[in-house]
């Protein structure tokens, strides 16, 4: 297989681990193998590659929106645009890069955003017509953008802790393809974030009775987007094979 023309070498690198949602699982070697494992039973999702490519660009104009919330957040707060532009969850100066990874600014600040969707689906309660939890009945509209959710709660964390640790270890041996590979993390991270911002603000149109815990987990978010931006300036340029090219 490995010698076939349409696989992307490397594809699966830099990825989300979601097949179910990518839509280069027919192009991708990793999938091929598993979905061997599994005795064909990957030609289904294959199928979906062109329905989850429009998914995601579906949620890229979500993004906007979400963009444009926190923005209408900072004027009611009265936070000058350029302020806001600047803020990160940074408390102290970037001499923090010397911690361990997992004490980083960046890694705190995904892990308490980890933290927050428990609490955020645990205030919301159960649904009004029934019984059932919103997290395992949720109403139509709300199954993909919780799904978005939950894949990605616990993924930014490790991508954060991985990517810096590679900053670091780059930086201590002077090595290139350490650094490479800690932009390509964090660029993974960063879509993760990008996502995950998208699908609360699709959360906050539909529940107005949790729109102020919404809306800080946006800003939240946004802060550690910003903050992952600042640490690494190259990540959003990183090209991800099949991905970016």
């Amino acid at each position: 297989m490995v010698s076939e023309p349409d696989l992307i070498p490397g594809i699966y690198i830099y990825c989300d681990r979601w097949c179910e949602r990518c839509a280069f699982t027919s192009r991708c070697l990793q999938f091929r193998i598993e979905a061997e494992e599994r005795e064909g039973g990957g030609e289904v999702l294959q199928n979906f590659d062109a329905l989850n490519l429009q998914f995601w660009e579906e949620m890229g104009e979500a993004l906007v929106q979400a963009m444009r919330l926190i923005k209408e957040f900072a004027v009611k707060e009265g936070i000058e645009s350029k302020d806001l532009q600047n803020e990160t969850v940074f408390s102290e100066p970037p001499q923090s890069l010397l911690r361990d990874a997992r004490e980083h600014p960046c890694a705190s600040a995904a892990l308490l955003y980890s933290g927050m969707v428990n609490e955020w689906f645990a205030a919301a309660g159960e649904l009004p017509e029934s019984e059932e939890s919103l997290l395992t009945h949720p109403p139509h509209l709300l199954e993909e953008p919780i799904q978005v959710i939950r894949h990605y709660q616990y993924f930014i964390y490790p991508k954060i802790v991985r990517a810096v640790e590679g900053r670091l270890s780059g930086e201590a041996d002077s090595g290139c393809s350490l650094e490479a590979d800690a932009c390509g993390t964090a660029k993974v991270a960063l879509i993760a974030i990008d996502r995950s911002l998208a699908a609360w603000s699709l959360l906050y149109r539909e529940r107005p009775a949790e729109e102020d815990s919404t809306l800080e987990i946006l800003v939240h978010l946004d802060r550690l987007r910003r903050s992952v931006e600042v640490v690494f300036p190259a990540a959003r340029a990183f090209i991800r094979p099949g991905f970016d090219a």
